[in-house]
């Protein structure tokens, strides 16, 4: 890996996890096995391209040289009888949020970094995802979604940890940590998109009520039942979290204000015209700010807040806007 990149972040390119002069060594499919050991026992690469009249037919690693020599005293083999082949080839100014998409589908475990005819480097998935674990939330492009392809190529111990760092224990949603880093990748790419970003806020009415008076096991039912119930509510790029307590938050995109402000409104009705567990009738007031240019979430949140406030103060049960 390249000594000199500190941090990995969603814009990172895939080719900037290798030295700049990098250059994977290439070996034509009938080298014999020798050959390659001889090699690897040289270098310090653990892997190798298998080209066929210079196209990239495949990948032999160390490992799999290891076990030629444990299983066959051959040594005289071609190496294209022991390759991974296809090879998934990344161009080396991939994203690697792009990358970390593309690969969930592979039904291999290598991938290679190229940059025209110059082969960077190879590196398996399962190490792509360790080092992009150290800094897992920033992670995420620009919506939840990829939290799932994330969960699907890291191990049992490391999936256990990104749940914990992205999730509400309790309705299994997303968490405020979520919220915050997606949020800075939005406006961090805001110059160079032709949607709008949304920021609803919704918080349960007489929530207080519910715990003083059926109990708080009844609540936290309530919380669970509501982020089901906005969940197929809303579409899979949108961001829905619980912001804490009794309120939620989620991040939309939509290129026509008037779009949005009918979804909060559904969401309103749907609420209001769901029979809930026990105390069969819920309702929930909406807070809906659009986002400025640049606009840290600090400021976008009071604005949402303020119109939440507001929606309270007129009787509850009703969303309230702030367009800046």
């Amino acid at each position: 890996m390249n000594p000199e990149l500190s941090a990995i972040t969603p814009s990172t390119r895939i080719g900037d996890l290798f030295p700049s002069s990098a250059d994977c060594p290439r070996f034509e499919g009938d080298t014999i096995v020798q050959n390659l050991l001889e090699f690897f026992s040289r270098n310090d690469d653990d892997a190798v391209i298998v080209t066929r009249r210079s196209a990239h037919v495949g990948i032999v690693t160390l490992r799999d040289i290891v076990r030629v020599i444990h299983d066959s005293d051959n040594l005289g083999l071609p190496i294209r009888d022991f390759m991974t082949s296809p090879v998934e080839t990344f161009d080396a100014d991939t994203q690697i949020s792009d990358v970390i998409e593309a690969i969930e589908e592979l039904p291999y475990d290598k991938i290679v970094a190229a940059k025209g005819k110059n082969v960077l480097g190879i590196i398996d998935k399962h190490r792509l995802m360790s080092l992009c674990y150290r800094q897992i939330t920033p992670m995420v492009k620009h919506d939840y979604t990829v939290i799932d392809s994330l969960m699907g190529l890291v191990g049992e111990g490391e999936k256990g940890l990104l749940k914990m760092a992205t999730t509400d224990t309790l309705t299994g949603i997303g968490n405020r940590r979520l919220f915050e880093e997606v949020f800075q990748s939005y406006q961090k790419h805001s110059k160079t998109q032709d949607y709008s970003l949304y920021l609803l806020l919704l918080d349960v009415d007489n929530f207080k009520s519910i715990n003083d008076t059926f109990g708080h096991n009844v609540g936290d039912s309530v919380l669970k039942q509501l982020a089901e119930l906005i969940g197929a509510s809303i579409r899979k790029t949108d961001t829905f979290v619980r912001w804490g307590g009794e309120e939620f938050a989620i991040l939309q995109r939509y290129s026509d204000p008037m779009a949005v402000m009918k979804v909060a409104e559904q969401i309103r009705k749907k609420i209001d015209e769901h029979s809930f567990e026990t105390i069969v009738h819920v309702t929930c007031s909406f807070g809906l700010a659009s986002v400025r240019p640049e606009e840290d979430l600090e400021s976008v949140f009071e604005r949402a807040d303020k119109a939440l406030y507001r929606a309270k103060s007129d009787g509850k049960n009703c969303v309230r806007i702030d367009m800046g």
